[in-house]
């Protein structure tokens, strides 16, 4: 019904393009048979991260055995096998992995919603290429096409409030 054109002069939904953690819509897109673009604003660094939930967890990285863990140290540790992230220590890597709760709901989300973005036709990053020239090279590698656009942050000043209503 919703790409039915008889009745109006409404023209067809063609493409969607979504926040990236709201990963059912999707579905819709499948359903409408249309392109479905997942818009993440988050750095190509952090969604990286994101993508290597599942093995910090495997390879026993989080969740953290206890509270010690935050302020011993252990979160210096490096991370020398996620791609494009040379040099990265668990404190670099977004917070959420610092729970002690092997069933943290959040971790649980980024899994879902990271593993569902391989159904998306293309992934826009909130970046840009000569900020984040190799984690974005290797995203490529991993997912459909991923395109940066940013900083989406430098666009404040060229909105007028105008423009909102």
């Amino acid at each position: 019904m919703l790409n039915d054109t008889s009745s109006s002069d409404v023209p067809p939904v063609t493409c969607i393009v979504s926040d990236g953690a709201m990963s059912f819509t999707l579905d819709a897109a499948q359903e409408l048979d249309i392109p479905e673009v997942l818009f993440w604003t988050t750095s190509a660094c952090g969604f990286m991260a994101y993508l290597q939930c599942h093995q910090l967890i495997d390879k026993g990285l989080t969740p953290l055995k206890d509270e010690s863990y935050l302020t011993n140290g252990y979160l210096d540790t490096v991370i020398d096998w996620i791609p494009g992230m040379k040099g990265i220590r668990l404190r670099d890597i977004p917070p959420f992995i610092r729970t002690t709760d092997p069933g943290d709901p959040m971790i649980d989300f980024i899994i879902s919603e990271t593993e569902r973005c391989q159904k998306a036709s293309a992934i826009i990053l909130n970046t840009f290429d000569a900020l984040e020239h190799d984690v974005l090279t290797a995203l490529s590698t991993l997912l459909p096409p991923v395109y940066s656009i940013g900083s989406l942050h430098l666009l404040l000043d060229n909105v007028e409030d105008k423009d909102l209503s």
